[in-house]
């Protein structure tokens, strides 16, 4: 299906939007970035880019919206498919599961080496609930290491997965259940609604610390960024998605502006502005963005289909969970740089580039050595439209 640049048609799971690689590059470009792109101080200059480093969070947000997006288009487009739950979850599992595993498998095949020192409780992570506990312990997110302390392996990213996880198992028997495409809008608007009222009330009857853990990490308080999506999804999906299509710059340029205004009087991570209504901004500009990308030849589709952004989407997933697992050593091996070139500068430009660079090619070699592997099974649970029109969702390429 071809999107026309002039009318924007209703889309369906089938269409294709390389672009959207790119909004994946992006949201993971920021996530690295807010974890090893500190020390830019001194100047205007440094201070302002130490601030926009300081939002990289978002890029988080940006990949739950991407993700709502993109699964309700799929279940709302599959919802009278034989054999809706199979596909959908077999699918899923192959994409996400591969990698997830193979990272505890290789923390459990270095444990002899590095003595890492694990909990009962870390039983929980395999099956994406350890969110929930670790909000309570916080060491929970760290495994420490008991004679080589440089190599503590950092597992505080993954409770985005949790979260996202916890939302795949959820969603789909609402899609289901409620099937028509306004009235799961306004099951999904509600949804928003509600978390944005939990947020409001852990805020107000919770201490900051407390809030800030269960707010940011757990699915009930975060559930409206990925709904966000979901609501994205529907709207281009019916007789009005060129009037939709367009309105999204607006939404993006609205929502941006006004975070980017109580950030500025409000910039604490942990601020109940931020923890309320500036995590619904930030969906809010995020769903504009990726709907501004999805029209062909418009400045934002240019912008994110470039070549480099796509290739980086494309491993992105990977990158996200390999990049902050040794966090700790890359953070030593800045220190090292600094005593040996008594270059912040320098020191600070050098570990982040070699350090960008490990992670992708690392991302990259476990996506065409091993991911690749196991999506070559999506081919075994193609959805009923898929084999009828002879038009299939999943390249390797």
């Amino acid at each position: 299906m071809t999107v026309s640049t002039r009318n924007f048609a209703p889309i369906d799971f089938k269409t294709r939007f390389p672009a959207l690689d790119g909004i994946r590059a992006l949201a993971v470009t920021m996530v690295f970035i807010r974890h090893f792109g500190g020390g830019s101080h001194g100047g205007k200059v440094l201070q302002l880019i130490n601030e926009i480093r300081q939002r990289g969070w978002m890029g988080v947000d940006l990949f739950f919206v991407l993700s709502g997006f993109l699964i309700t288009g799929i279940l709302f487009d599959t919802r009278n498919d034989s054999h809706f739950f199979k596909r959908f979850f077999a699918r899923r599992s192959v994409r996400i599961f591969p990698v997830f595993y193979l990272v505890f498998a290789i923390l459990l095949l270095l444990t002899p080496i590095f003595k890492y020192q694990w909990h009962w409780l870390h039983l929980t992570f395999f099956f994406y609930i350890g969110n929930f506990f670790a909000n309570q312990d916080f060491s929970l997110y760290e495994l420490l290491s008991a004679n080589h302390p440089t190599f503590k392996a950092n597992l505080g990213h993954l409770w985005s997965l949790f979260a996202e996880e916890q939302f795949y198992l959820l969603w789909p028997l609402a899609v289901w259940m409620v099937r028509d495409r306004v009235k799961l809008l306004w099951t999904a608007s509600g949804f928003a609604l509600l978390a944005l009222a939990l947020r409001c009330a852990m805020v107000l009857f919770s201490t900051p610390e407390i809030a800030e853990r269960w707010i940011i990490r757990t699915l009930p308080f975060r559930m409206d960024t990925l709904l966000f999506g979901a609501v994205l999804a529907l709207l281009l999906r019916g007789p009005h998605a060129d009037f939709w299509q367009r309105r999204c710059k607006w939404l993006f340029l609205t929502a941006i502006t006004l975070v980017s205004i109580l950030v500025k009087f409000s910039p604490q991570y942990d601020s109940p502005w931020l923890l309320t209504v500036g995590l619904t901004l930030t969906a809010a500009a995020s769903a504009g963005l990726i709907g501004m990308t999805l029209r062909t030849g418009s400045p934002a589709f240019r912008l994110f289909h470039l070549k480099p952004l796509r290739t980086l989407g494309k491993y992105s997933y990977g990158f996200y969970i390999y990049h902050a697992l040794y966090e700790w050593a890359w953070i030593q091996f800045l220190v090292f740089l600094i005593k040996t070139s008594h270059s912040i500068a320098i020191a600070g430009i050098v570990s982040l580039a070699l350090n960008f660079f490990v992670t992708f090619m690392i991302s990259k070699i476990s996506y065409d050595f091993f991911e690749v592997r196991f999506l070559r099974f999506k081919k075994h649970f193609e959805y009923d439209s898929e084999v009828t029109e002879h038009r299939h969702v999943f390249t390797t390429k």
